[in-house]
């Protein structure tokens, strides 16, 4: 059982959405149970494997004792925790309720998080990351941070990268016609993290800088900040060179009519949307933070820039649209780089792996 903060579309639902359609049936049941309503898209998750258990902010005791007595009803070999806002039940019912195996995992922080996160919420998250079996990152560096802030010691860290799956996210048939519009696009969730307005902006200096290109910039996704993004852009000197798309369940179709993909979030754990654009033939640029440095290679795979740079970044979109020889080959390097090493099949098999190897040391 994953507990989810929400069953909408981020990057952790993501993650437990590949694990729930693709482990084998054979051997794994998957669920999912989610603490909030969903805002927006919601997961396509199976009805009879998920569950809605309402929380309100604030410890309530006897909603941890329902969901440990739910635990222990249903079961449940292994219980997953993903981020803060499910490790403190889900750790703790997860304990009382008996299961074997109790993971939490993390994915990078929040928009709050950003601004800090306090030393009692801290304290409380090393114990209770003492009583998981085991604490599961996205990355590297996330695994490293954790390590260091909770005073874990390696062997209680497993690091599993995220995977794609590269028969939905492959690079198009066709060569794309060189005059046609440069295409410059992201997907991504429209709150404070991603900091779509530094791409808006870095956007209107390179529609400054080369009035002759023709140039687009698409934007893929919605959130809380759907309406301050679009009043940014419709205010602006690039207005009619700016698309908004909107949710979709076919990001694919998209990545293969970008050009670049720019990256512009304030903290990263390990980008689904860079490694599916990726998957499909797109290069990289992105903000110069731990969670795209630690597995992305400058000029192979990204340019990058300066977190909040507009400028930095409108230089290398620049560089990009006058060099589409440079396009193409850090586009066949990174289809190249995910086809090698983040297969979504990969992932699947890492996951199975942890979950067989935890269970048996529990003697199940």
């Amino acid at each position: 059982m994953h507990l989810l903060r929400a069953l909408g579309i981020g990057g952790a639902e993501r993650r437990v959405l590949r694990l729930g359609s693709g482990l084998d049936p054979e051997q794994y049941e998957v669920h999912a149970l989610s603490f909030y309503p969903v805002e927006g898209q919601a997961l396509p998750w199976p009805a009879d494997r998920h569950r809605y258990f309402p929380m309100q902010p604030g410890f309530q005791w006897r909603r941890l004792r329902e969901l440990a007595g739910y635990i222990r009803e249903q079961r449940f070999d292994v219980v997953h925790s993903h981020n803060w806002a499910t490790m403190f039940y889900g750790v703790l019912a997860g304990r009382l309720g008996g299961a074997p195996v109790v993971l939490h995992g993390e994915h990078g922080r929040n928009d709050i998080d950003r601004e800090g996160i306090s030393w009692k919420r801290d304290l409380l998250a090393a114990g209770l990351a003492r009583l998981a079996t085991r604490v599961v990152a996205v990355n590297e560096s996330i695994a490293a941070d954790v390590g260091r802030r909770w005073r874990l010691g390696g062997e209680h860290i497993v690091c599993l990268p995220n995977g794609v799956d590269l028969t939905r996210f492959a690079p198009p048939d066709q060569v794309r016609d060189p005059d046609a519009d440069f295409v410059i696009g992201t997907v991504a969730r429209f709150d404070g993290i991603k900091n779509l307005p530094c791409l808006l902006r870095a956007f209107e200096r390179l529609h400054a800088a080369e009035p002759a290109l023709k140039k687009r910039l698409v934007l893929v996704g919605h959130g809380p900040l759907w309406d301050e993004i679009r009043r940014q852009a419709e205010s602006g000197p690039a207005a009619s060179c700016v698309q908004f798309v909107g949710e979709t369940d076919r990001p694919q179709d998209w990545y293969r009519r970008f050009d670049v993909f720019a990256n512009t979030s304030f903290s990263e754990g390990m980008s689904n949307s860079i490694l599916e654009a990726m998957a499909c033939g797109v290069p990289i640029v992105a903000s110069d933070i731990d969670g795209n440095r630690c597995w992305l290679h400058e000029g192979r795979n990204a340019l990058f820039f300066r977190s909040d740079d507009d400028q930095g970044l409108a230089e290398h979109l620049r560089r990009l649209a006058l060099d589409r020889e440079l396009v193409g080959r850090i586009g066949r390097e990174n289809a190249e780089r995910v086809r090698a090493e983040y297969d979504n099949r990969s992932f699947l098999d890492r996951y199975g792996a942890l979950y067989q190897r935890l269970l048996s040391a529990a003697g199940r």
